[in-house]
């Protein structure tokens, strides 16, 4: 929501912000309900077939998030039998669904949900984008919990995300680029990403 502030700031037009879960974001755009998203989506060939996307605005990866103590360190962890919470519409979910590696997928509508299971021992893992989990990680409640494993970046689990726009909108998109481009190199990026992260996003 910071960085979404900030491009609005320095195009000086007024956003309406609002914050929803990451299906509905698709789901405006599909709908031409939104101008732009800033929601970390990842750029996909299938994606850009749907939307117009702008320049990099982040890096991603995907990690396997377990309660501390029950998982070797630093191996991927040993799936079949196993019980895994993903986000649904995510690419975690796809990547799992068509891994076929035989673990129970549980899907919750809610990132934080779908982490939170894993601290309730409703499943033994959780995949999910690596920034997302960094709050809980860093938190005393997440304590309990560990990255099992090394982040991913394979089949859509990473890879460069960007501001999604619906189709046919290629003005506003490349005003938006020039508002990243100004955010990027005038410091305010680093500067809002050091206040959620303990590294960098770009």
């Amino acid at each position: 929501m910071e960085i979404a502030r900030a491009l609005c700031d320095t195009m000086g037009i007024r956003c309406e912000i609002t914050a929803l879960q990451f299906p509905e974001v698709l789901d405006l755009l599909d709908r031409n309900a939104a101008d732009f998203a800033v929601a970390s989506i990842l750029k996909t060939p299938e994606r850009m077939k749907k939307y117009l996307f702008t320049d990099r605005h982040k890096r991603s990866s995907s990690s396997y998030i377990g309660r501390a103590g029950e998982w070797a360190l630093g191996v991927a962890p040993d799936l079949p039998g196993k019980r895994v919470s993903v986000t649904r519409g995510s690419k975690q979910y796809d990547y799992l669904t068509a891994k076929n590696v035989g673990c129970t997928i549980a899907i919750y509508d809610d990132q934080a949900e779908a982490l939170r299971a894993v601290l309730d021992g409703r499943v033994d893992l959780a995949l999910a984008p690596t920034a997302v989990t960094v709050h809980l990680l860093t938190s005393a409640e997440g304590e309990a919990l560990e990255v099992v494993g090394d982040p991913l970046t394979e089949s859509g689990l990473g890879g460069e995300s960007a501001i999604a726009l619906p189709l046919g909108r290629e003005e506003l998109r490349d005003r938006v680029n020039m508002a990243l481009r100004a955010i990027l190199a005038d410091g305010r990026y680093d500067a809002i990403s050091s206040r959620f992260l303990p590294f960098r996003m770009y």
